[in-house]
């Protein structure tokens, strides 16, 4: 009879050892666990209630939910062992967090041993569901105008007041835009400090959702971009996750640290700046808008050019 796996993960909201828990590993740990199927298997979600409905989203279902809390102080191993003890010594102890992963200790009452184990580079592969029409609909957005997302896993990672000086910048030439940042976004009075004062013409909308459901309505995605804040930063690992997302969907992402995807055809949606630096951010996006002739992005056509 299998004994099921059970897993850990941390949910984006969760302070300490897995503060920056990324989407993209729920998404992987969803996807494994629907191949795998077994009833037998388990999930430990370290998450406050913003985090819980996050992985909700994004399709962790049922999960074992334990509060931060229980990751605070010097009993933090001992917390997590009497979570763990809770259930019958599993197949497979996986954790999905680099940062907690030295953390978990399997209960003695297990009494036989079982190794924590890492999923590696495990990416997800699912694509967002919705597509670029449907998606502008409900965020009632023009579609003659110029979506740019800020594509941070976690949502918290990147500033938005540096997001938005790039795109200003791309704003300035006289492009319609419309920015989408995470709500949870640092520096977001600051953002909007700086359209107030300058008075660019920049409709800036915050999303609750997971942004990588709001892809497909994207005209080009930034995965990095830094102007003198100090942001947590993006995982190299859920960068390139996102910025594969965007090729598969025919989406320019604008990608500082730029690896290559394992394919050209993938590669050409890479948008490459000099630096993190907002001015140096904007110009790929501008050059790119130029060498298109500043048409928008065609939602069958950019999918199809991508899967081709």
């Amino acid at each position: 009879m299998d004994s099921g796996e059970i897993h850990i993960l941390g949910g984006w909201d969760a302070a300490g050892p897995v503060a920056g828990a990324t989407d993209s590993a729920v998404l992987a740990c969803v996807e494994h666990l629907l191949r795998r199927s077994s009833l037998a298997d388990r999930v430990v979600l370290v998450a406050g209630e913003h985090g819980e409905r996050r992985a909700a989203s994004l399709g962790l279902g049922t999960p074992i939910v334990v509060p931060p809390a229980v990751l605070r102080g010097r009993f933090l191993r001992d917390g997590l062992a009497r979570v763990l003890a809770r259930f019958e010594r599993p197949s497979r102890l996986v954790c999905w967090n680099d940062s907690l992963r030295n953390r978990v200790r399997p209960p003695t009452a297990w009494r036989t041993k079982v190794k924590v184990e890492h999923p590696g580079d495990t990416a997800a592969r699912r694509l967002p569901a919705g597509d670029r029409i449907s998606i502008r609909a409900s965020l009632d957005l023009p579609l003659d105008e110029h979506v740019l997302i800020l594509a941070a896993d976690p949502p918290d990672a990147l500033s938005a007041q540096d997001f938005i000086r790039a795109c200003a910048l791309v704003a300035l030439v006289g492009r319609n835009v419309t920015a989408i940042v995470p709500r949870q976004a640092p520096e977001m009075e600051r953002a909007k400090a700086t359209l107030r004062t300058t008075g660019i013409p920049i409709r800036l909308l915050t999303c609750e959702a997971p942004v990588w459901t709001l892809l497909p309505c994207a005209d080009a995605a930034v995965l990095d971009v830094l102007e003198g804040s100090v942001p947590r930063g993006t995982p190299v690992h859920s960068q390139r996750w996102m910025a594969t997302t965007c090729a598969q969907l025919g989406i320019p992402v604008v990608w500082p640290e730029a690896e290559s995807l394992g394919s050209e055809r993938l590669d050409r949606w890479l948008l490459r700046p000099r630096s993190r630096l907002a001015v140096n951010v904007a110009r790929v996006l501008n050059e790119h808008l130029l060498a298109s002739g500043g048409e928008l992005l065609d939602p069958v056509g950019a999918m199809s050019e991508a899967v081709a």
